[in-house]
């Protein structure tokens, strides 16, 4: 097959006739009637003798001129036609120049059952002896002569009371899988031992589709009234939105400020007791593989982590509803999810599957399935033939459908299955091949339409028309548009000036030569068309070989006219939502993606981070969006030209890392923000880089010594440069570090300097966070047994909360919302430990609401474990090691040390009063291991002395 559509002979206009019609005159009725009124239906210009001979001429020319002059030849088989004479001769004269009709001019149809063995057994004809099967062949015809008829749109009767987020908008000639449709329909209505169905495969097999067709087709809609289909491949469609939207459907009320956690709880519980079943597709997005802003170009292929975390949820909650969906006994409701990757959530150590999960990988496509697939489509050949083209690429669904869009679409022989042993290079391996078929595709289209594809593979998500209109519209000439302006002006709202008219389209403006470029995309099997919601999109494959194909200055050219694009839509005043954020994260990936990092770094600095860091804790995705800044990878400094944008980046993809329960990541990046501050002599920023590096990410994972002389350092600088708020911020952090090193009084002194220069320089929410470091410098003293600390912690904490309310009120601050959770936390902790039972509940709730909000993680485990002992004072023992199982998985996910080593003392304890000594023994050594931290004196001292006093009472 030749490389492009453009180098082949065009010979449509070299024929007079596109159809020369052979048959015998006994059989007119259906000749003349349905099979002519059919062609002529298609706009194919058809020669036959009853009107179209030449008075006069003779007979055998006029023949003879006719079918040379003919694109085609139809020969109507039936027993009168094998017995005419007059018939044998036209056969004769067709045959003569064509013996093996290699030139595919001849056409057979068998249109009555007779012995055709003689005289065209070597020939694949189209067969109307079927009844059932007589819409194949008529299909079969016209694709045959070039005018394959539309393909019937897919019947979706969709119940009403259902909830289908994000309908799947099906493609056409969806055909049998019959087996795998068997296979979920028995796990859903019999399989009462696995409430999760992981459908796993790779790229290009067909899981969306398979799933929405079972959906829709063979589910007792009596027996299951309440189903959801959500798509994880849409826009902000992540697992808390999920949730949300599927809790809403069915319980029918809204959440409102309810906390993901407790939504976790209410769906679990609702799937506990009711037959309910809930689609997830594409939960690899929900997985850190495949959740980077790249996600949409991802092929199968990874990159290992050296911790091999591919596999797990970006989302602690989505990790929780996987685990326990898979161990709750006796769940009523059913969920099944379409995936690239096993989530490890649903495993045990070792890769074992939790007993409540099944597992099944979808291979390849049946063969009898891709027969019929190929057949729906007009293709013709014998089942031999079709199954061997498919053989040689794994009846890859996607390979397939790519396949059958040449096979239909080739110029001289369409619907031939002849075709697919034309395709050049059909050598090595199973992936090589699959590759080599969309490598024919693309390179089947002519140059417009390769660069409609591609464009179309810039976007990460599916486009609407109005969106490809608007990009491929030609510009107005000079004279009649406005004066342009940049994309800046725009962005920074500068008005450009009046403009002196603007152009009328003319009717017949390139948008129809869209929508055939369109119509040919889909009709090859290259693009998606949601007729529901009138959206184009591309299978990542698809969309990872278009994008790679364009050229670096047409890949940028492409990505700016889209910047354009998304620029001049209007911004939302006030950002509520993550969807209000929508347009200008499309404009952060456009600018990224044609090279201009800096420009990007200014409109996330500019129009993002507060939304994403403040007011929404986004954390996950603002770390999405800051790594698109390094192209290189984290190890070298991010895309920017000016050094001091460089740090700024560092730092807050860091910041980020440690909330996001990350610190361990966190560490190069401040790292890296700290060279470049002692690189530029930036004696500012290079104590705040050493300060956030303390804090932030050494002190949670127990590098006590490293953080101790990092915050002297830190303190040092700002002494230099009389940089005294920074100092303050210094004192403070050095402060926590000492209280948790078990230095009490030294801790004071260093919290009472910090407060003495934020009191100097009226800093309202710092001296919040000194009044709140003071409570838990309280508390950790009551632990060792200074029980009159119990009440300096409560009036700490109480002050704490009155700053951060002041704080709230005062304009020059953003809302303090980490502020009110580690005040309402330490609140809770100082009210138990003064015997306050009813309001350390109110106060530890208050803070857990809030900080799952915000996904607070570096908190959360400390409030999870404060609460777990609550429970134990309260009575409720089982309910404390619930909560203190979530602090430890947590603590352990994130690598925090002195939280891990609070968690497993906590557990030993509770094993001891119990009565398991050896569940004791084994949690007091773990939490004795983890409290040394750095071992000598940087140990977190009341715990390790704790551990230590415990693992001498349990070997007495």
């Amino acid at each position: 097959m030749s490389d492009s559509s453009e180098q082949r002979p065009s010979d449509s206009n070299s024929y007079e006739y596109d159809v020369f019609i052979s048959y015998s005159t006994q059989d007119k009725g259906w000749v003349r009637g349905e099979l002519l009124t059919r062609l002529q239906d298609a706009g194919l210009k058809v020669w036959i003798d009853f009107k179209d001979v030449e008075i006069g001429a003779p007979a055998l020319e006029d023949l003879a001129g006719a079918a040379n002059q003919s694109r085609k030849t139809l020969l109507v088989i039936t027993p009168n036609y094998l017995k005419s004479k007059w018939t044998s001769y036209e056969r004769y004269l067709l045959q003569a120049q064509d013996p093996r009709n290699e030139n595919r001019r001849l056409i057979p149809i068998l249109k009555e059952a007779c012995d055709v063995s003689a005289s065209f057994g070597f020939l694949n004809y189209v067969n109307f002896t079927i009844p059932d099967e007589i819409d194949i062949a008529w299909t079969q015809l016209l694709t045959a002569l070039g005018k394959p008829p539309a393909a019937p749109l897919p019947q979706e009767n969709t119940p009403r009371q259902w909830l289908l987020a994000h309908p799947y908008g099906m493609s056409p000639h969806f055909t049998g899988r019959v087996a795998e449709r068997q296979m979920l329909s028995n796990w859903l209505n019999q399989d009462s031992q696995h409430p999760l169905l992981v459908l796993r495969a790779l790229g290009g097999f067909g899981k969306s589709a398979l799933t929405w067709y079972w959906l829709l087709h063979d589910i007792n809609r009596q027996q299951w009234r309440q189903v959801v289909w959500w798509s994880f491949y849409e826009p902000q469609a992540d697992f808390n939105a999920f949730m949300r939207e599927a809790l809403t459907y069915l319980s029918d009320r809204e959440p409102g400020d309810m906390p993901p956690r407790q939504q976790l709880d209410q769906l679990l519980d609702l799937l506990s007791r009711s037959p309910i079943l809930l689609v997830m597709d594409g939960f690899e997005r929900e997985l850190r593989a495949y959740s980077s802003m790249g996600a949409a170009y991802q092929g199968d292929e990874l990159e290992r982590t050296g911790h091999q975390t591919d596999r797990d949820c970006i989302n602690p909650h989505a990790e929780r509803f996987l685990h326990d969906l898979s161990s709750l006994p006796q769940m009523q409701g059913k969920v099944l999810m379409t995936t690239r990757l096993r989530p490890r959530p649903v495993e045990l150590t070792g890769g074992t599957l939790l007993q409540g999960c099944r597992e099944e990988e979808l291979t390849q496509m049946q063969p009898a399935d891709a027969v019929a697939f190929f057949r729906s489509q007009g293709i013709r050949g014998n089942r031999t033939e079709i199954e061997t083209a498919c053989a040689d690429y794994g009846y890859h669904p996607l390979s397939l459908r790519l396949l059958s869009g040449l096979v239909v679409n080739d110029f001289r022989n369409p619907g031939d299955i002849k075709v697919a042993q034309w395709l050049e290079d059909l050598t090595g391996d199973l992936v090589q091949r699959q590759h080599h078929v969309l490598e024919q595709s693309y390179q089947s289209l002519v140059d417009s339409r390769r660069q409609l594809l591609s464009r179309i593979a810039c976007f990460r998500s599916p486009v609407d028309l109005n969106i490809l209109e608007a990009i491929t519209k030609p510009p107005a000439s000079p004279e009649a548009e406005p004066q342009k302006i940049g994309w800046f002006d725009r962005l920074f709202n500068r008005s450009p000036q009046p403009a002196l008219r603007r152009r009328v389209e003319p009717e017949d403006s390139p948008i129809q030569d869209l929508q055939a470029d369109l119509q040919d995309l889909i009709d090859r099997g290259l693009l998606h068309y949601d007729r529901s919601n009138q959206r184009f999109d591309l299978h990542p494959i698809v969309r990872r070989y278009a994008y790679d194909r364009m050229g670096n200055p047409e890949r940028t050219s492409a990505h700016q006219q889209l910047r354009d694009h998304f620029i001049a839509l209007p911004a939302v005043e006030k950002v509520q939502t993550l969807a209000d954020l929508t347009p200008v994260i499309e404009l952060y990936h456009h600018m990224v993606r044609s090279g201009q990092y800096d420009e990007a770094f200014m409109l996330f600095r500019d129009r993002i981070v507060d939304a994403l860091y403040f007011q929404l804790g986004a954390y996950a995705l603002q770390i999405e969006l800051l790594r698109a800044l390094f192209p290189q990878g984290e190890d070298y400094p991010p895309q920017l030209q000016d050094q001091g944008a460089q740090a700024w980046a560092l730092n807050a993809l860091a910041n980020s890392y440690s909330l996001n329960g990350q610190p361990t990541q966190a560490v190069p990046l401040f790292e890296q923000y700290v060279f470049i501050g002692e690189k530029r002599e930036d004696k500012t920023n290079w104590a705040i880089g050493l300060g956030n590096l303390a804090s932030m990410a050494q002190l949670p994972i127990g590098a006590l010594q490293a953080a101790e002389a990092n915050l002297h350092r830190s303190i040092a600088h700002c002494q230099e440069i009389e940089d005294e708020f920074d100092e303050a911020v210094g004192h403070q952090e050095l402060g926590r570090l000492l209280a948790y090193w078990g230095m009490g009084t030294e801790a004071e002194a260093a919290l009472g300097k910090a407060l003495e220069l934020f009191e100097k320089g009226n800093a309202v929410q710092a001296q919040g966070v000194v009044w709140a470091y003071r409570s838990l410098n309280a508390l950790l003293q009551v632990r060792i047994g200074d029980t009159q600390a119990a009440a300096t912690a409560l009036a700490a904490a109480e002050q704490s909360l009155q700053l951060a309310d002041e704080t709230a009120l005062d304009k020059r601050y953003v809302y303090p919302v980490r502020d009110y959770v580690r005040s309402h936390w330490l609140l809770g902790a100082a009210h138990r430990v003064n015997g306050n039972l009813e309001q350390s509940d109110h106060h530890l709730s208050e803070a857990l609401t809030r900080d799952r909000a915000i996904n607070m993680v570096d908190h959360e485990a400390d409030i999870l474990l404060d609460l777990a002992r609550l429970r134990v004072d309260q009575g409720q023992p089982e309910a404390a090691l619930g909560l203190a199982a979530e602090a430890e998985a947590i603590a352990e996910r994130s690598g925090y040390v002195l939280q891990g080593a609070d968690v497993q003392l906590f557990l030993a304890e509770q094993a001891l009063a119990r009565g398991e000594r050896a569940e004791a023994l084994k949690y007091a050594q773990k939490a004795r291991q983890l409290a040394t931290c750095d071992g000598g004196e940087y140990t977190y001292k009341v715990t390790y002395e704790a551990a230590g006093r415990l693992l001498q009472q349990l070997k007495c």
